[in-house]
């Protein structure tokens, strides 16, 4: 099999409900997603579009927040790529892999902005979540068959 299974789908599909960051600080928590914020004092989702729109401007943003959408357009193509798999049997997985790598690496640059701004409590999830999925489920398909 040289495309992403149902499960491989199910979990790149899960990969959008885990934070890339969390923030933690006393009395609060807020989760950076790849489609917004989700912050727990008060409960309050942020999507990413609205968020925009109460900032200056995108160019106004730190560049560690500019690279935020890049990693959503990113992780979305490795969805997309992967459902070419599972419905058509018809992906190359080195493709999938490498939008999962740069959306792992988007979320790399956010986690580090928030730390070179004095984000002491921020913790990155989403690398290792994205690390996971790769080992689980593409490690195996990227072995040559000489290799098993």
């Amino acid at each position: 099999m040289r495309h992403s299974s149902p499960a491989a789908l199910a979990a790149l599909l899960a990969l959008g409900l885990v934070p890339w960051t969390l923030l933690a600080s006393p009395g609060d928590v807020t989760f950076v997603m790849s489609w917004g914020l989700v912050n727990t004092n008060p409960w309050h989702l942020l999507w990413f579009s609205s968020y925009l729109g109460a900032t200056q401007g995108f160019e106004t943003l730190p560049w560690s927040l500019q690279v935020w959408p890049l990693g959503l357009v990113f992780y979305l193509g490795a969805v997309v790529s992967a459902t070419s798999g599972v419905v058509f049997a018809r992906e190359d997985i080195r493709v999938t892999v490498g939008l999962l790598v740069l959306s792992a690496i988007s979320s790399v640059f956010v986690w580090w902005g928030l730390l070179a701004r004095g984000a002491t409590g921020a913790v990155p999830i989403g690398v290792v979540a994205v690390g996971v999925v790769l080992w689980w489920f593409y490690f195996p398909l990227g072995r040559s068959d000489t290799d098993r």
